[in-house]
């Protein structure tokens, strides 16, 4: 039973007893009976009217609140005539107004926000309040190492089988620091918080600066390298040319033991002077490394030559190597000689990692549109800090080594578009390279 009509049955049962006492009393009351029932009937019809008028802002009150639980906030009330009415119509109209804007400015933020999380080039990952992802903007899929449709929902950084997830769970909050991937991509990271419903909530900001950081060491090693390369160019020959004159004055030493002694000194030093000259002939070829001069290659054939190349060294150290190519492999576009030169860094860092008595093995196959190349060996391996600054210039792990070999690759790989990537696993480390395919 609705208010109006308890009103109206309450309405009607007071005026009825009212009437009722006025009737039972119409002896005593005389000729006041008949204003008093028209009283009665008066005061009947005004409370009707104040229950219809009560009904309405009922009805209204209830029209507002079916209206904002369902979310129209494009309906408008009209105005009924009664100023009282009108003016809580008018304030709830004005409330409608201000959350239909409201809602298309948050509306118009979270689709930004969200075309800014799918464009963005930084890596965004968003965990709830017990630390587990609620998002990873695509960006961050691919930063570490997780296919686009992987469902990460619910799942901690540390459970992803990605390096890069495990080193950013070790993030305290607000902390930066920088990571290097298998590939040698150079990635800062931050960690920091954000308030949301009055409880901290965490995120991750994942920013590539391979690009900018290769740019810059180039520009400092290129400065560095020149300056170097010209005044060791200089100065060895400058004092060869000395020693060489030298040698002339040999005949004038007496005694056949000390021209002996006089000219193997010569010699020794000459030696070393050009032992200076090709060390720093090193650094200058990685400055002066060329556009690669693109050719159709048969992959199966340069790795056969890398196999007659090496198998002497590999005999000697009792190394087995193994080169397995795919029967339907392409030719790929490359430089030839650029290509060489990777492969016998790499075959060559496999080798000093085994020492002897070891495996190499190089695999040739498609996929996803790729011709993927990858040589693996069963050395040392490689521990995390070495593997983040392996591909850093003049980094080495190597006694006798200048820190190059890898740069070179690294130069000579990106110099042609191909992805590639050092991994350790199983008691293997494997150096992948990934080629389109034509």
């Amino acid at each position: 039973m609705t208010l109006k009509t308890r009103l109206a049955i309450y309405l009607g049962v007071v005026h009825a007893a009212v009437v009722a006492v006025l009737l039972w009393q119409r002896a005593a009351l005389g000729w006041f009976l008949f204003p008093l029932e028209l009283a009665v009937l008066a005061s009947f019809l005004i409370g009707l009217r104040w229950v219809r008028a009560l009904a309405v802002q009922a009805d209204i009150a209830r029209t507002f609140t079916d209206v904002i639980g369902a979310g129209e906030y494009g309906a408008r009330y009209p105005l009924v005539g009664s100023r009282e009415v009108d003016d809580v119509i008018g304030i709830y109209n004005r409330i409608l107004e201000t959350l239909q804007q409201e809602r298309f400015r948050v509306g118009e933020q979270r689709g930004f926000a969200e075309k800014f999380l799918q464009d963005t080039p930084a890596g965004v990952v968003i965990f709830d309040f017990d630390g587990r992802i609620t998002l990873a903007n695509p960006r961050a899929r691919v930063l570490l190492g997780v296919a686009q449709d992987a469902d990460l929902a619910s799942r901690a950084l540390g459970e992803l089988c990605s390096p890069v997830g495990k080193a950013l769970a070790a993030l305290a909050s607000d902390e930066t620091r920088m990571v290097t991937d298998a590939t040698g991509r150079r990635l800062r990271c931050r960690a920091a918080s954000f308030m949301d419903r009055g409880f901290s909530r965490s995120y991750v900001l994942i920013e590539e600066l391979t690009a900018e950081l290769n740019r810059s060491e180039r520009e400092t090693y290129e400065k560095l390298i020149r300056m170097m390369s010209h005044e060791v160019t200089n100065t060895v020959a400058a004092t060869n040319s000395l020693l060489e004159s030298c040698r002339t004055y040999a005949k004038e030493i007496a005694g056949a033991e000390s021209r002996a002694d006089y000219q193997n000194a010569l010699d020794v030093l000459i030696t070393r002077n050009r032992s200076l000259n090709e060390f720093t002939k090193g650094f200058s070829d990685l400055v002066k490394l060329p556009e690669p001069q693109r050719e159709s290659v048969d992959v199966r054939e340069m790795l056969s030559a890398m196999q007659t190349m090496f198998r002497a060294e590999l005999e000697r150290r009792n190394i087995a190597f193994q080169v397995s190519v795919a029967d339907d492999l392409p030719a790929v576009s490359m430089d030839r000689n650029q290509m060489d030169q990777v492969l016998m860094n790499v075959i060559k860092n496999a080798v000093e990692a085994i020492e002897h008595d070891g495996r190499i093995e190089i695999t040739a196959g498609r996929g996803a549109g790729l011709v993927v190349l990858s040589v693996s060996d069963t050395g040392v391996g490689l521990s995390d800090e070495v593997k983040a600054r392996l591909f850093t210039p003049f980094y080495t792990s190597k006694r006798q080594g200048q820190g190059l070999g890898l740069t070179v690759v690294k130069e000579i790989l990106t110099q042609h578009g191909f992805g590639f990537a050092l991994e350790t696993s199983g008691g293997k480390t494997r150096f992948r390279i990934e080629m389109p395919a034509p």
